[in-house]
């Protein structure tokens, strides 16, 4: 388990908003990430008038599916909608769904369904699971299904409390609602046992082995015959570099220097010689696609016995290893590499913090040849990062931050997570290692002719729809984006002169900048990783927790699947991986919902995270997490979204809340269910910010 994925978490972006990293809003500008999948479709705000009704963008989806090209009067009448507000929900719902790209609007005003749209229209599930809520006799449970984000009123009584997990059968929907009865509870622990015991199952991912994989027998050890067989580097000084609490240790690391520069090796751990092409190890692996991390257990893609055992490069015993043998020179250009199968012997477990108290002149406890290794290996991260800024690479220190839990599983405390240089020289180690086994590949399949490519991961430019909001943060403060795509230097030259010149927070900016870039995935055509300013880029170094580099691992070993088979374990893994970041993200709001509960009716200071048209989303200082103050909580007077100055203005006062504003707020009320935090303003505030507001205009006049 890395704290910081390589090539990866740096360009996460920092969706801690305990509401809309769970149901992306109809006018928020998307979350998704070079590195983090979007939302699935369907996760929109579920919309609610004053009426009651509720809305799902899957509904109505569905409904223009049936009814083929829909007018306005038709899509009311299929839904049974009345006029009024319920037909105001339905038109934001629809406007949404256009946005997306999932509806076309025609000349005539008729409605449609795009090809994106028909791949998302399904049948609803037989049965989902929620939270419990309500009162006897008026029990209802709040899916958290991300394709079934819907209320579903029970008809039997659950005999459990409010805020149990249960999964129910749905039994009917209709204009009325759905109805379902009780299945079963999701019984588990404490309350972070619950969140992902609820999360895993509303998400559907594997968390029990088969029969088959139970019974596997592993070995303990590496044979001597095997080990014979390779290249030894046991006396070799390599050492895995990890968070405190990992287990699974993908890779381990060692330099020296040499002629011009210095060697540099990076030792994968080799999962491909245990698990074999088409066995009933690899089909659960494939179907797992990746480990999942939640805050108090791993979903492993391998078995422990696997992940945690004979494939885990532990410190003083032998294990079988991929290793990527490089020459760096002092520019930071690899000018030369070789894969090759070995033997090692890790000589150290080390950490991120305890290495990077190293680097910066700290004590370690390490032989002699371990720490000169640390050195060198320092001296190769700093030439790799001249060369990554270059080539203009994206540099996006993002926030991430860490739930810790008591023993009984309750949040305690939401900390950030602090990266130091050995982060960051994992990170360069791993994109080296990572580049040199496409490169191979490549070569490769120039050779053969016929040859299938790797399966890359693809980050492509930003579309130019995406990066409007980033385009307007940039015009209020004087800089403007090229019109056609900007380059990765481009993009991160006029960022750095707009930090310089606006008194915003530098998360505001990273932001900005994550939520325009595209969401990246895994394709067997070289369609080239933008964040990282590289042509040419596959994932090689964490074959434990990730199904795509074990097929990497295989190609290098001489294995030549079809291109049909290649597209489409691209295709699922690229799945896999978007459904085990939501589930995390789901998890992370659903205990910081919980944490939040603590502090109902305190005032905090936080900033205006981003500005849409129904409110605010305001970050907590020292909470690290996003509430919405909905626009109704502004005051008596009525405001206009102006998306050119990315604030809300009021009508008669003038009054204005912009993004990166500072605000005194009131956490008023928590929905863990849905994932939501509401907030309302302090006593006050908004008087005198309109008063403020008004002398500002009065000097504007007379001037």
């Amino acid at each position: 388990m890395r704290a910081s994925g390589v090539g990866g978490s740096r360009f996460e972006a920092p969706t801690d908003c305990s509401w809309h990293s769970r149901h992306r809003s109809l006018t928020l500008p998307s979350c998704c990430c070079a590195e983090i999948a979007a939302m699935p479709k369907g996760r929109f705000d579920r919309q609610r008038s004053k009426s009651g009704i509720r809305l799902a963008p899957g509904a109505v989806r569905d409904a223009i599916g049936a009814i083929g090209e829909a007018s306005w009067s038709e899509l009311i009448r299929h839904l049974r909608l009345p006029r009024g507000p319920a037909s105001r929900t339905l038109r934001r719902v629809v406007d949404g769904l256009v946005a997306s790209g999932d509806v076309a609007l025609s000349r005539q005003g008729r409605y449609r369904l795009t090809a994106a749209g028909e791949e998302s229209v399904s049948k609803p599930p037989s049965s989902v699971v929620g939270r419990l809520d309500g009162r006897p006799g008026s029990w209802f449970v709040e899916s958290l299904d991300p394709e079934y984000p819907q209320r579903i009123d029970l008809v039997d009584e659950p005999h459990a409390p409010p805020g149990a997990v249960i999964e129910v059968d749905i039994l009917d929907t209709t204009f009325a609602g759905v109805t379902g009865s009780v299945k079963r509870l999701v019984e588990a622990g404490g309350e972070s046992a619950r969140a992902a015991a609820a999360m895993l199952a509303a998400y559907r991912i594997p968390a029990i082995w088969p029969a088959e994989i139970d019974r596997l027998e592993v070995p303990a050890s590496v044979p001597r015959t095997v080990a014979e067989s390779r290249r030894d580097l046991r006396g070799m000084p390599l050492v895995t570099i990890d968070g405190a609490d990992a287990r699974d240790f993908d890779d381990a690391v060692f330099a020296v220097p040499r002629r011009n520069g210095w060697r540099l090796v990076v030792a994968i751990a080799d999962v491909a010689h245990y698990v074999k092409t088409g066995s009933a190890l690899d089909r659960e692996a494939r179907a797992r696609g990746n480990s999942v991390y939640l805050p108090d257990r791993v979903v492993p893609m391998l078995p422990e016995k696997l992940s945690n055992g004979i494939c885990s490069l532990v410190p003083r015993e032998d294990r079988l290893a991929m290793v990527c043998d490089m020459r760096v020179t002092r520019e930071g250009r690899v000018s030369g590499h070789e894969f090759y199968e070995a033997v090692i012997r890790s000589h150290a477990r080390l950490t991120y913090t305890d290495v990077g108290r190293f680097l910066e002149g700290g004590d370690l406890q390490v032989e002699a040849n371990v720490g000169a290794s640390l050195g060198a290996l320092h001296h190769v991260y700093r030439a790799l990062k001249s060369r990554r800024d270059e080539r203009g690479a994206l540099d996006l220190d993002t926030r991430e931050t860490s739930i810790e839990l008591d023993d009984e599983g309750m949040p305690t405390a939401i900390t950030p997570v602090e990266r130091n240089d050995a982060h960051r020289l994992i990170e360069e180690a791993m994109i080296a290692a990572n580049v040199a086994a496409a490169s191979l590949l490549e070569s490769a399949k120039n050779a053969a002719g016929r040859a299938p490519p790797p399966v890359y991961r693809v980050h492509e430019p930003p579309a130019s729809e995406k990066i409007e909001a980033l385009a307007l943060a940039l015009r209020l403060v004087g800089e403007r984006l090229p019109a056609q795509s900007p380059t990765p230097a481009v993009l991160s030259r006029v960022v750095a002169r707009a930090r310089g010149k606006s008194s915003w927070p530098s998360w505001i900016w990273e932001t900005l900048v994550l939520r325009s870039l595209a969401q990246a995935r895994y394709e067997p055509r070289r369609l080239g990783h933008f964040g990282l300013a590289l042509s040419t880029y596959a994932h090689f170094t964490s074959p434990i927790r990730r199904y795509a580099d074990l097929l990497i691992h295989r190609m290098l070993k001489g294995e030549r699947p079809s291109l049909d088979d290649l597209q489409a374990a691209a295709a699922h893994i690229s799945m896999t991986e978007r459904r085990a970041e939501d589930a995390e993200r789901a998890v992370d709001a659903w205990l910081k919902c919980v944490y939040v509960e603590g502090h109902i009716g305190e005032t905090f200071s936080g900033t205006v995270a981003s500005v849409v048209e129904f409110g605010l989303f305001v970050e907590l200082d020292g909470l690290f997490v996003q509430g919405l103050l909905h626009i109704s909580k502004l005051g008596r007077d009525y405001y206009h979204y102006a998306p050119e100055a990315m604030a809300l203005v009021a009508e008669r006062s003038g009054a204005r809340f912009a993004l990166a504003d500072r605000l005194e707020i009131v956490v008023e009320e928590v929905s863990v269910a849905t994932g939501r935090i509401d907030l309302r303003l302090a006593s006050g505030v908004g008087r005198q910010r309109r008063r403020g507001r008004r002398r500002a205009g009065h000097a504007t006049s007379r001037r």
